[in-house]
């Protein structure tokens, strides 16, 4: 069992050999700790079934496992660990590591396990040097894929090692290069930081047209590999020169209103024949009546992206255009006065959307565990699924140059209409591109063709609903004159003929009143 196992078990030891293995446990693994000088949030997640369900190709590894997540399973290990061993041997055979590896892992990695393991949100049944080795293969074939791209090769495991479950912490990376001294004469934290400086703009689904050297990655304060895209998409700028919903209930407590009704019915015995019916009405089920008018008016459906007009409407309608800057998503900016709406370079290709997403999910989950403190990724991806409806709309943001790279049309569509609007709520102040989108509604929300679509729209929805309740109001009072009619006997009178055989029956049953 790994050192730190005992903190994530559901209930505590159950006898004295685990009391006192737990002070062991506890107490080498807070000193190792504090020996490590390094302070690591949980940043590896093991996904929730609800979102891996969705689109399983994207965030669960197809092609080899990285990390003790995904390193045991079944399905990958017959078909990785040999060429994981091949792999590992080209980037040692330069080190001249022959039977020193085994020291390697002794001296360096298992020190620093119990701080790589509290990266994850779950623990692991390994022991820490077997946990050492795991790292240390599956750091090797990383390092070899972060290689291959440098050198501009290509490599079948690019998706994989960009999903969010399948991440090495990057303190086993400096560790590893750090015993290996395969830095090539610089810092292993410089020779790393170049390494994922290339991938990251070489993979990313922005273009990045500021220079390499003009990206502070921080690579002391990152956590792995995802991060470091995380870091450099939402931090990449330009350098410094609700709806009210009608409540249709009523404050009115009915059983009051019968109290009163039957009070007053018994200090007018004469006022009766009119206090009869209102009994009759206030003991219908209004309740279930109330629930059946909601259920068919509808309630709004639940809102699956964001509020804003595709790429087309606003280009055809409110002739707004759009341009390009050379900014991350922070610089997107509506220019009011020239009716332009400058957007990031996006840059889609195969692998674009596996990263999209697990970005989206890593910042999610971040989030939610209050170490991130913002959603500004998550809310660019939102804003995309609102303005992309068609192929129409990616064909003029590729005729704006907004989008770029190799995916195709039909794809890009497919993609943003495929992510469901995030249901992850920031309390406080609107973000810089909430304010924009809202500039643009206002906008388009003004021009008079819109504002006469949008009066006939809600005309014609408020006709429709009125019929349904007025139909509704019909069935009421056909309720309530069947059961007048059983107090004053008046079938007779409005000529049901054998109706009285068949109403009695149907309001004995309560077939018809039962909702």
């Amino acid at each position: 069992m790994a050192s730190s196992d005992f903190l994530f078990l559901s209930s505590p030891p159950s006898s004295t050999e685990d009391l006192q293995q737990w002070r062991k446990d506890i107490t080498k693994a807070l000193q190792n700790l504090l020996s490590s000088k390094t302070i690591l949030p949980v940043c590896i997640f093991k996904l929730p079934e609800t979102l891996t369900s969705e689109k399983p190709d994207a965030y669960v590894p197809q092609h080899i496992g990285l990390g003790p997540i995904h390193h045991f399973r079944t399905d990958l290990y017959s078909k990785q660990e040999k060429l994981k061993i091949v792999t590992a041997n080209i980037i040692l055979q330069p080190c001249n590591v022959t039977t020193e590896f085994e020291k390697i892992l002794q001296e360096n990695l298992i020190n620093i396990v119990p701080v790589a393991e509290y990266c994850y949100d779950l623990s692991f049944d390994i022991d820490d040097d077997v946990l050492a080795c795991v790292f240390a293969i599956d750091a090797l074939v990383l390092l070899d894929v972060l290689s291959k791209v440098r050198d501009g090769r290509s490599t079948a495991y690019m998706e994989d090692v960009m999903m969010l479950e399948n991440q090495i912490p990057l303190v086993i990376l400096i560790e590893l290069l750090n015993a290996l001294d395969v830095s090539t004469g610089d810092s292993a934290n410089l020779f790393l930081t170049n390494l994922l400086l290339n991938f990251c703009q070489t993979r990313a689904i922005f273009k990045f047209i500021m220079p390499k050297n003009q990206f502070d990655l921080g690579i002391d304060n990152r956590f792995h590999l995802l991060d470091c895209m995380h870091h450099l998409i939402v931090n990449h700028t330009i350098p410094p020169t609700p709806s009210a919903r009608i409540n249709f209930s009523v404050g009115i407590n009915l059983e009051n209103v019968e109290n009163v009704v039957q009070t007053a019915g018994e200090l007018f015995p004469c006022l009766n024949v009119f206090f009869k019916p209102i009994l009759l009405l206030l003991k219908l089920p209004w309740d279930k009546i109330g629930s059946l008018i909601k259920k068919m008016l509808g309630d709004p459906p639940e809102v699956l992206e964001i509020d804003i007009p595709s790429v087309s409407l606003l280009t055809r309608i409110a002739k707004i255009g759009f341009s390009t800057t050379i900014g991350g998503i922070r610089d997107i900016k509506f220019d009011e006065e020239n009716l332009t709406f400058c957007l990031p370079i996006l840059d889609l290709k195969h692998d674009s959307e596996v990263i999209l997403r697990n970005l989206v999910a890593y910042e999610e989950l971040m989030f939610k565990s209050g170490i991130a403190t913002n959603l500004d990724f998550t809310e660019y991806v939102d804003f995309m699924c609102g303005i992309v409806d068609s192929v129409k709309d990616v064909e003029i943001l590729r005729e704006k140059e907004v989008i770029v790279g190799d995916m195709e049309d039909e794809e890009v569509v497919k993609l943003f209409n495929g992510i469901t609007k995030s249901s992850v709520k920031v309390n406080g102040q609107k973000s810089k591109l909430q304010n924009t989108i809202e500039k643009v509604n206002n906008h388009y929300g003004n021009i008079p063709r819109i504002k006469v679509f949008r009066f006939l729209k809600k005309l014609f929805l408020a006709s429709w609903k009125t019929l349904v309740v007025v139909f509704s109001i019909l069935g009421l009072l056909l309720a309530i004159y069947v059961g007048v009619c059983e107090v004053y006997e008046c079938k007779d009178r409005f000529g049901l003929g054998e109706g009285r055989l068949v109403i009695p029956y149907v309001t004995m049953n309560n077939k018809l009143l039962d909702f």
